[in-house]
C-alpha cells in the first residue's frame, strides 16, 4: 500500500485528496535525531490526519494535523535519540493507513553542488586513469557491511523545473555492498567518518548535478532580492532569448498541449513536474535545480549542509561571495532553521602546475569569493587544494574523495559533536611590513611546518609598482616571514595564486595553508 502511494507521488500527482507522503518520507528513511521531526503530506482539504511513530519497543509518538485548502498538512514528531528504529503510520478517517517501514533516527546531512559532489563511488571502478578505483569501491562495500544498515542515502534524481515542485524524484537506500556504489563518494566518506567516530546512524541526502552554477540552486525570490541577483537573472534571460526558433516553437506547442491537458490552476499545480521547460538541458537557469531537486525536500529535519561548487561561476567570480551567502540564508530559512551548519569545499587544484609567481585566473578569485560564506555563523571550509590531479588535460575531477570526506567530517566532529582536534587549515589572518620583510600571521597554525621536502615555495612578493617575484622566507612559530632580494620595499604578498598552485606549508594536522593575497583591492 505504502509503495503504491509513494510511486504515485513520484510519477504523477494523484487527484487532490489522495493521502500521500513526500518521497523523502518513505521506507528506510533516516530521520534526524535530537530534534523535533518534520512530517508532512497531502490529503483531502480540511481532513484531520493522524500520524503515529511506533518504535521497535512498542513506544508510540502521536500527532494530528489538519490539511489546508491546498490539501497539504504538516506537523512535528517529538525528538528521538540516535538509533531509534520503528515504523511510521499515517491515516485519515477515510484513507490509509500509509505505512513507512524501517525508519531510523540518526544524523542527516543534505549534500549538494556540482560534479565533484555528484561523483559516485562506482565511478572510481570505471575510471581508466584511476588505478585505485576498484580498491576504493571495495573499501566502501566493506564499510557498508560493517555498518549493518546504519548508513543510508537518499538519491535525488536530476530534475529541472521552472516552478517549485512539491516533491522530488528519489528514494532512500540502505547502504549494502550491492547498493553503496550509487552514493556520492564525498558524502559517503563524510558519513563513514561520522559513523566510525560517533557510533550512530548517519544518512546523507544526495542532490547535485555536474557543471552547475550556484544560481540554479537558489530560490528565485531570494535570488531576485540579492544585490547581484538581478544582473545574474538578466544574463540568463538573454540566453533564453537566443534559443533557436525551432526549439522555441516546440516548447510553445508542448506547453499548449500541457495546458490543454491540465486546464485548471489546481490541476496545473498538481502536475508541475510534467510542465515543459524551455532550454531543458541548461542546468544553470536561475532556480531550476532548487525547484526540481531541493524544494520538495523542505522542511525535512536536517543536521546540516555540505556544499562543493564554484567553477560553474567562473564567468563572474566577483559575484560569488554574495551569491553563496544568499544561498545559505535561503536554504536555512526554507528548512526552518537559521542555525543549520553549512560546510563547503574550497575549490580544488587542477590544470597545469604553477610556473609564475602569480598567475591571474578565475579559480583563485572564486576561492577568495567563497570566503564570503565564512562571514555567516555556523559556516566553515575544508581545503581541497592538494586533492586535485596534475594533468595538462585539465581534468577537474579527483576520484579519491576519502581524505576530503574526512576533513569535512572533522569540521562537524569538532564544531557540533565536541570532539577535540585541529580540523581547520591554516588561514591568513593579517600581515605587517617590517623593513624589507613581510610578516604573515595565521589562524589554525599549530605546528606550522613545511609540506614535503621542497622548501618554502608558492609565495610571491612585490613592491608598490613592481612585478611579482618569487619570495624567500622562513617559518617562525605560527608565522611566516617573507622577503625578496629584488624587493627592498615590499607592498603585497600572495600565496598559491594560480589555478594549480605550488604548496609548501601545512599545520601539524597535515592541512594545507589556504591561498591568500594581501592586496584584495587588485582586480587580478
Amino acid at each position: 500500500m505504502a509503495a503504491h502511494f509513494l510511486l504515485a507521488a513520484l510519477v504523477s500527482h494523484s487527484a487532490l485528496g489522495a493521502l500521500r507522503l513526500p518521497a523523502v518520507i518513505s521506507d528506510h528513511a533516516m530521520i534526524q535525531a535530537g530534534k523535533p521531526v518534520a512530517v508532512w503530506g497531502w490529503a483531502t482539504p480540511g481532513e484531520e490526519v493522524s500520524v503515529n511513530f511506533v518504535d521497535v519497543n512498542g513506544k508510540t509518538s502521536h500527532i494530528t494535523a489538519t490539511t489546508g485548502p491546498d490539501g497539504r498538512w504538516s506537523g512535528q514528531l517529538p525528538s528521538m535519540p540516535d538509533g531509534t528504529a520503528g515504523e511510521l503510520e499515517v491515516r485519515t478517517k477515510t484513507e490509509g493507513p500509509l505505512k513507512v517501514a524501517d525508519v531510523l533516527a540518526g544524523e542527516v546531512w543534505l549534500c549538494s553542488g556540482q560534479s565533484n559532489m555528484s561523483y559516485l563511488l562506482t565511478t572510481h571502478a570505471r575510471t581508466p586513469n584511476e588505478t585505485t578505483g576498484p580498491e576504493i569501491l571495495e573499501e566502501a562495500q566493506k564499510n557498508a557491511t560493517e555498518a549493518h544498515g546504519a548508513l543510508r542515502y537518499f538519491a535525488v534524481a536530476a530534475k529541472r523545473a521552472d516552478n517549485p515542485l512539491e516533491d522530488v524524484p528519489g528514494k532512500w537506500i540502505v547502504a549494502t555492498p550491492d547498493t553503496v556504489g550509487g552514493c556520492f563518494s564525498l558524502s559517503w566518506n563524510f558519513a563513514v567518518t561520522l559513523h566510525d567516530k560517533l557510533h550512530v546512524p548517519v544518512g546523507v541526502i544526495d542532490s547535485a548535478i555536474g557543471g552547475t552554477a550556484i544560481e540554479p540552486w537558489t530560490p528565485l525570490p531570494e535570488l531576485e532580492a540579492c544585490p547581484v541577483g538581478p544582473a545574474t537573472i538578466q544574463r540568463y534571460k538573454a540566453k533564453l532569448d537566443s534559443v533557436a526558433p525551432e526549439v522555441k516553437s516546440k516548447f510553445e506547442t508542448d506547453l499548449a498541449d500541457w495546458t490543454k491537458r491540465y486546464p485548471t490552476p489546481e490541476l496545473q499545480q498538481q502536475n508541475l513536474a510534467t510542465k515543459p521547460v524551455l532550454a531543458e538541458g541548461n542546468s544553470n537557469m536561475p532556480a531550476r535545480l532548487y525547484n526540481g531537486m531541493i524544494h520538495g525536500l523542505e522542511p525535512y529535519t536536517l543536521k546540516g549542509f555540505l556544499w562543493f561548487q564554484g567553477d560553474g561561476n567562473f564567468g563572474n567570480p566577483q559575484e560569488y561571495g554574495e551569491l553563496v551567502k544568499n544561498l545559505i540564508r535561503a536554504w536555512r530559512s526554507h528548512f526552518h532553521d537559521d542555525t543549520l551548519p553549512f560546510y563547503y569545499v574550497e575549490m580544488q587544484n587542477y590544470h597545469v602546475p604553477q610556473v609564475n609567481p602569480v598567475e591571474p585566473n578565475p579559480m583563485s578569485l572564486i576561492r577568495e569569493a567563497q570566503q564570503g560564506a565564512l562571514q555567516l555563523p555556523n559556516t566553515d571550509v575544508a581545503a581541497s587544494l592538494d586533492q586535485g590531479i596534475d594533468k595538462p588535460n585539465y581534468e577537474a575531477h579527483f576520484p579519491n574523495k576519502k581524505q576530503l570526506g574526512e576533513r569535512m567530517a572533522g569540521l562537524a566532529l569538532n564544531h557540533l559533536y565536541g570532539q577535540p582536534g585541529l580540523v581547520n587549515s591554516p588561514a591568513f589572518k593579517s600581515y605587517a611590513v617590517e623593513g624589507n620583510k613581510v610578516r604573515i600571521k595565521l589562524d589554525h597554525a599549530d605546528g606550522l611546518r613545511l609540506r614535503g621536502d621542497g622548501g618554502l615555495k608558492g609565495f610571491a612578493i612585490r613592491s608598490k609598482d613592481g612585478d611579482w617575484v618569487w619570495a624567500q622566507g622562513k617559518i617562525e612559530g605560527q608565522e611566516i616571514v617573507l622577503w625578496g632580494d629584488q624587493v627592498p620595499a615590499p607592498a603585497a604578498v600572495r600565496y598559491a595564486w594560480a589555478f594549480n598552485p605550488l604548496l609548501s606549508v601545512e599545520n601539524s594536522a597535515g592541512l594545507p595553508l589556504r591561498p591568500f593575497r594581501t592586496d584584495p583591492e587588485s582586480e587580478k
